[in-house]
């Protein structure tokens, strides 16, 4: 019996073996519905070519993978790989897709405050709206190239321009990119008190004028890999009042500052969508030079690391991590050039209110998300089929976040919540739509046991 026992293991072994060492040879590469885009852009993110061998027992991890891939260039709405199976152990694969409706113009109408709350906060006055048109051309000549104007007015007027090209090699591993941008404001938050941002408004003077121009240089090694050098030219202005009000604003009561700035950002990006992901991760590094001459203005050295884990936990929920931790030197920079959390995404959930100015900081934010609802909506009377199907996620969501800043002249700013540990929890909802659309409603108490509601709504890239 112990010898049959052992046969029929052997037996079942080899046959797994067998089976797992079967291998399909891609015959063929057919793309379909890619009216605009060059193949080659496609094929860029393939990890295979005709004559590969593929294994059966990977095949439909392997054609996720890459069509993960395809969907992250965001060029297109819908990206399907579907194999067809010939005699012989050949394989043809079809890309069918739907690509995104290029040449994008839209009004531009949001809060000139961090968020819904701090606008609310400040007696929601319509005169802290900022107006504009965005006009944006995503591949252009049909290379995923990028070319975008921005224009604003009302409580910031600015206008911006940049073009990027992904590829400018044989071997697609080289982009190149620039941009340029001046804006004037008539308000402007002249400091931070009690971790409070303080605004001073102008009629008929501009308080303060940024011109930024820049050039980049983008290496892609691999599939996740890129490495990012930027040149940056930096003119900031303010009017005297500012400097009155503020002498640190620009330093030592100074109301020009004039600087290069060199960049090296570093992003390994393995997640499954890049607009709201749910699995994968993601690394990040950013090291900033600002002054690069004697006779710069500033001279100030910054290091930003991130990390973020996006885990399935079960068939529909999930979990992510995102870590993120700064150092900059010197302890005593203008005003101007501190960042610590309250800006963009950098802050603890349930301090939106305020800013927590500092030369380092450290947060984690921990996400329980519960995928409620993810469809498609087809509307009938739309007969452009870049915008007649609607994808909409509904995603519930508990969270937990964590956060230390550091400010070794907090007394002068009066702030209470640097040199301590923030702690923020809540409840949210995210609606996730087409073109990179995300809408946030959070409630949120945190470690002073006050409670926030927070609405957002941003396209993400």
């Amino acid at each position: 019996m112990l010898l049959i026992s052992f046969l029929l293991s052997f037996l079942n072994i080899s046959s797994q073996f067998s089976q797992a060492d079967t291998f399909f040879v891609v015959q063929e590469i057919k793309i379909v519905g890619n009216e605009k885009t060059k193949d080659k852009i496609i094929l860029r993110e393939l990890d295979f070519l005709v004559g590969d061998s593929l294994s059966k027992s990977l095949l439909n991890e392997r054609l996720e993978l890459n069509r993960r891939k395809i969907m992250n260039t965001n060029l297109f709405v819908h990206v399907e790989l579907k194999p067809i199976f010939n005699e012989k152990n050949q394989l043809s694969i079809e890309i069918h897709l739907q690509e995104q409706w290029f040449i994008l113009g839209y009004p531009l109408f949001v809060l000139a405050d961090r968020n819904f709350s701090e606008w609310w906060s400040r007696g929601h006055d319509f005169r802290r709206t900022i107006y504009g048109i965005d006009l944006i051309h995503s591949n252009f000549n049909g290379r995923g190239e990028r070319l975008s104007l921005h224009l604003e007015g009302g409580f910031t007027q600015r206008l911006d321009f940049s073009y990027r090209i992904p590829y400018i090699d044989k071997a697609q591993k080289t982009g190149i990119g620039m941009s340029v941008s001046y804006t004037t404001n008539k308000n402007v938050a002249f400091m931070s008190l009690n971790d409070t941002l303080y605004y001073l408004r102008s009629k008929s003077i501009n308080l303060r004028e940024r011109f930024v121009g820049s050039i980049y240089l983008k290496k892609r090694y691999g599939f996740y890999n890129f490495h990012t050098l930027e040149l940056k030219y930096n003119n900031i202005s303010i009017a005297d009042t500012i400097q009155v009000l503020n002498p640190n604003y620009l330093a030592n009561g100074s109301t020009r500052q004039v600087y290069g700035q060199l960049s090296y950002y570093f992003n390994y990006d393995f997640r499954d969508n890049i607009t709201y992901p749910l699995k994968g991760k993601r690394y990040e590094v950013l090291i900033n030079k600002l002054g690069l001459l004697p006779s710069d203005d500033v001279h100030q050295l910054e290091v930003i690391g991130g990390y973020s884990l996006y885990k399935p936990l079960a068939k529909k929920l999930f979990y992510s991590m995102n870590l993120e931790g700064k150092i900059s030197f010197p302890d005593r920079q203008p005003y101007y050039n501190v960042r610590g959390l309250g800006y963009g995404g950098d802050l603890v959930r349930g301090f939106e209110l305020y800013v927590v100015d500092g030369t380092k900081y450290f947060y984690a934010k921990n996400t329980l998300r519960y995928e409620l609802l993810k469809e498609k909506i087809s509307v009938k009377f739309l007969k452009l089929k870049q915008f007649n199907q609607i994808p909409i996620g509904l995603y519930p969501n508990i969270f937990a976040d964590w956060a230390y800043v550091e400010n070794r002249f907090a007394s002068e700013n009066k702030s209470n919540l640097a040199n301590r540990r923030l702690y923020g929890l809540g409840v949210g909802l995210d609606v996730v739509t087409y073109y990179n659309l995300v809408v946030r409603f959070n409630y949120a108490i945190n470690s002073l046991k006050e409670k926030h509601f927070v609405f957002n709504m941003a396209r993400e890239f």
